[in-house]
């Protein structure tokens, strides 16, 4: 008679055993496994059999035997149904690792790892399964837990970047993120310091250690990392020059933070050369070194960007300042420029945004000089003969 088992196949395709071999670790056998993950990259798996070196050459090479048969299973399944969709997203995180900033794969890992992964492995919906209406459930679930549509937005972004992967690897044909519903995003209205509030805050920190940071933030529009990013070496004095080239981050990975300096920024508009205003003269030669960090610590060690802004508020609450956050700085010195009636396109390249619409967006509101000239336009068509 004729078998009914038959071995398992996808198309004509069987899946060969998976390769694997032994090595010797601190003294203990180590199994290793070579197999190619969801995005068809090749990859490694370490198991310890928890054996000693000595005496147990063949059964770690039994326990090895059984490793691979098991694996081969597994991996048969994910060849039949495909992989988990959760299993997808994280072989994508592994792979795009090198190709971005550091402080961008953090943040895709806390999206990725911390929620889209534990969401959907709880579903068991595998890459092939998943649907528009999964997707649509995942955003709706976030909101529902209290998260702004601007934070789920992110979350959509890279299910979006990793289902645009799926597609290209022949994974699966079409990308069901592209129809899924998500939320519109919150126009972001940043908390700002008028030119007085600016002035006052500068008065009170005369002569301390926080005293540069905030007023390179103020008088220059500086971005946080960019602030912490700057050398004596980028400042030119005699010509009164600054030059904006570095930047400086901080990266949470797995509970681990670390300090990174970035001599390429994100974009070109970013390198920029402002000119040093008169009055921030003093407090500059004040400071002045031949080399090294502008903003350090009372220690003398550079400030970490965490600090930095830990230290800003807690100054702000002791003298009974508003609350704003380090970055508002920089949203303050736009709405003083444009309260002064400069234009949005020269408020653009100060601060350093890639696109006229970025800063658009953000500061039109605050755009009162152009609405008063429209005012005065339109008042001339009232004047009497």
């Amino acid at each position: 008679g004729h078998s009914n088992i038959k071995s398992p196949t996808i198309g004509k395709a069987v899946l060969c055993m998976v390769a694997g071999h032994l090595r010797v670790q601190n003294g203990y056998w180590q199994m290793i496994l070579s197999y190619k993950d969801s995005t068809g990259k090749r990859r490694t798996k370490s198991v310890s059999t928890h054996l000693k070196e000595k005496g147990n050459k063949r059964r770690a090479e039994e326990m090895l035997l059984d490793l691979r048969r098991a694996f081969t299973k597994e991996r048969q399944h994910d060849l039949q149904n495909g992989p988990m969709f959760s299993d997808f997203m994280r072989d994508w995180l592994v792979q795009i690792r090198p190709t971005v900033a550091p402080t961008t794969f953090a943040s895709y890992c806390r999206v990725v790892e911390r929620s889209i992964i534990p969401y959907f492995e709880e579903r068991q919906i595998t890459l092939r399964a998943l649907t528009t209406g999964d997707i649509t459930n995942y955003y709706d679930w976030l909101l529902h837990k209290g998260l702004s549509p601007t934070s789920v937005l992110r979350h959509h972004a890279n299910i979006h970047t990793a289902l645009e992967k799926a597609v290209a690897l022949g994974l699966i044909e079409a990308n069901p993120a592209r129809q899924a519903s998500k939320p519109r995003r919150t126009d972001f209205l940043p908390q700002t310091y008028s030119a007085a509030a600016a002035s006052q805050l500068l008065n009170l920190l005369h002569g301390q250690t926080l005293e540069l940071p905030v007023a390179l933030a103020l008088v220059f529009g500086l971005r946080r990392s960019e602030v912490l990013g700057l050398r004596w070496e980028a400042l030119d004095l005699e010509r009164k020059l600054l030059y904006v080239r570095c930047a400086v981050t901080q990266t949470s990975l797995h509970g681990k933070s670390k300090v990174h300096s970035r001599e390429i920024l994100k974009r070109k508009a970013s390198y920029r050369t402002l000119p040093i205003p008169e009055n921030i003269l003093p407090l500059l030669h004040r400071y002045q070194q031949e080399s090294g960090w502008l903003c350090l610590s009372e220690n003398g060690v550079p400030f970490r960007p965490d600090q930095l802004s830990r230290r800003f508020q807690s100054f702000l609450q002791k003298n009974n300042l508003r609350k704003i956050r380090f970055h508002d700085l920089r949203h303050s010195c736009a709405g003083i420029l444009i309260s002064s009636g400069i234009p949005l396109l020269e408020v653009q390249q100060w601060l350093g945004h890639s696109t006229y619409q970025t800063t658009a967006d953000l500061y039109v509101h605050l755009d009162f000089s152009t609405k008063l000239k429209s005012s005065e336009t339109i008042n001339t068509i009232l004047e009497k003969e």
